[in-house]
């Protein structure tokens, strides 16, 4: 039997340098939007583009997260996707999207 799945996904530009966000997002742990997405990896770096992944389950269904950021003429594009898997999500998506509503906008603010 298939299992359900809920995506989501966002973007955003930043004026902040890519430097900074590099920085910021080598220590997740000092953004208070990002405390939330638990299961955190380390920072992957590949060229110019930053990419912080997540996964954790809950309640059945399984979490799956990726912030990436790629450099832009203004400074910094970021872009969130999310997949929420199982039938435990019918439970949670409620939840995660609330918690992944204006997660952008946040992370902007704490930069």
């Amino acid at each position: 039997m298939k299992r359900p799945v809920f995506r989501f996904e966002e973007a955003r530009l930043t004026d902040a340098p890519l430097p900074v966000l590099h920085t910021r997002l080598n220590a997740p742990e000092s953004l208070a939007c990002l405390k939330a997405c638990r299961g955190l990896r380390p920072l992957e770096v590949e060229g110019e583009e930053l990419t912080l992944r997540w996964q954790h389950a809950r309640l059945g269904s399984v979490e799956e997260g990726t912030l990436r950021v790629r450099p832009h003429a203004r400074g910094a594009e970021l872009q969130l996707q999310g997949r929420l898997k199982g039938w435990g999500a019918f439970l949670v998506v409620g939840w995660v999207r609330w918690r992944t509503d204006r997660m952008l906008d946040r992370l902007v603010q704490e930069l």
